[in-house]
């Protein structure tokens, strides 16, 4: 790890090619106070029964815990407002009357259908040995009372309500710039090899930014009129610099301006992108703690897989945001180009990286390029510096050893809640 004597000098910027997807309209002033740190609540595991995530407010008179759980849980009621959604015990929104669970057994499975349990689907997830049953409950339960009632009727199965999930954006719009092409990002003289990644994102239009990159699209996401704008700004701040093969699983719908997605769609992207033997896996998605996902994330990453996350745009004070925060995945938060902390960024011990997620450049959906600000940018760049890691036969644990080496200490020597290991340039 390479230590900077004082956080506040100035860090080169990334020279982005290409920058899309929801982003703060301009770039965070480098004076701004830096808020109390926040340490995750005791007893946050997952489960049917507990929800884990939240986010929004700045960084000056922010609101409480309840009153920020309350926010995000009507983000995401005003995303899937059209399914008409239920709520967990902690007031996030999951789909009215449904239950998911993996590897129910059989006969608990002939038991419930006897009480009027009905399965609605089934999700085959052969590369980990598993099945998710998708279950609708008896007409007068809610999706909790359901849930609880199939944990009792076969403990060792995983069990959780159907979660929805937002992209995870900063707020605002994009800027479009012109005239300005972007440079190739500098690569840490440790790491090389071809890059092959997989993104849990928006759907990718074809764009000239990407051209130098092979774009593979999940048949079961790729639709005509589904969200593009976030996956394309990262699909080309991964393409930085290189000739990446890019896995694209879209697990968004709705609405081009409101894009969420649930559980088990995350789910069998995941298993699409396992079954390719994808090495790196970038997920841009935040939202409660859900034990299914819980369950196959920390099984992919038992695998050797790396699965790169954005830290959240919760702001400093908020919970820890999931998928980032599980044990063993990468959590990104972002910096300016003078180094400083981006203001919306969570805060935990779960961050490992810092990278330049403030006003930079990527690729324009609708044509050329803007301006974009949030911690799924900077999660992009390192998940690509993974990516290329990854492609010269390093091990995920390698890799990160290898990078914390060549990260930028910024803040308290050593690894520290506010920028992990220190910034990726």
């Amino acid at each position: 790890m390479k230590k900077v004597a004082h956080r506040s000098r100035a860090v080169p910027a990334l020279s982005l090619a290409l920058a899309l997807g929801l982003a703060t309209t301009g770039p965070v002033g480098a004076q701004e106070r830096e808020p109390p740190h926040f340490e995750p609540p005791p007893g946050d595991h997952g489960g049917f029964e507990r929800g884990g995530f939240e986010r929004g407010g700045p960084d000056r008179g922010m609101p409480g815990l309840a009153e920020r759980t309350e926010a995000i849980s009507d983000l995401l009621d005003r995303l899937a407002e059209v399914e008409r959604p239920e709520h967990d015990a902690s007031g996030y929104p999951v789909r009215r009357g449904e239950v998911s669970a993996l590897d129910l057994a059989p006969a608990a499975l002939s038991r419930l259908e006897s009480r009027g349990y009905r399965v609605i689907g089934r999700d085959p997830l052969p590369t980990l040995g598993h099945e998710i049953v998708r279950l609708a409950v008896p007409a007068g339960l809610s999706a909790r009372e359901g849930a609880a009632a199939i944990a009792a009727a076969d403990p060792s199965a995983t069990i959780d309500l159907v979660h929805y999930y937002a992209l995870e954006p900063a707020g605002g719009k994009p800027h479009r710039v012109h005239g300005e092409r972007g440079k190739t990002a500098p690569v840490p003289g440790s790491i090389s090899g071809k890059p092959v990644i997989g993104m849990i994102d928006t759907a990718v239009t074809p764009h000239p930014a990407l051209a130098a990159a092979r774009i593979i699209a999940w048949d079961q996401g790729n639709r005509p009129g589904l969200p593009v704008g976030h996956g394309t700004a990262v699909a080309s701040i991964i393409a930085e610099g290189g000739q990446p093969t890019i896995y694209a699983a879209n697990i968004f719908r709705g609405s081009l301006d409101r894009p969420f997605t649930s559980a088990d769609v995350v789910a069998q992207a995941l298993e699409w992108l396992l079954a390719r033997d994808v090495p790196v896996i970038n997920m841009s998605l935040a939202g409660p703690r859900n034990a299914l996902l819980d369950r196959l994330i920390g099984e992919a990453i038992a695998r050797g897989r790396t699965i790169v996350a954005a830290a959240g745009n919760g702001g400093p004070t908020a919970p820890p945001a999931y998928p980032a925060a599980l044990p063993g995945v990468i959590a990104v938060t972002a910096v300016d180009h003078a180094g400083h902390i981006y203001r919306f960024a969570n805060r935990g011990p779960y961050v490992s990286f810092a990278a330049s997620g403030v006003d930079v450049v990527a690729a324009n959906a609708p044509g050329g390029m803007a301006r974009f600000t949030g911690t799924s940018f900077a999660t992009a760049h390192v998940a690509a510096l993974y990516a290329r890691c990854r492609g010269g036969g390093a091990s995920s644990s390698a890799c990160t050893d290898r990078l914390a080496r060549e990260a930028h200490d910024l803040g308290a020597p050593g690894r520290d809640a506010i920028y992990g290991y220190g910034f990726l340039d």
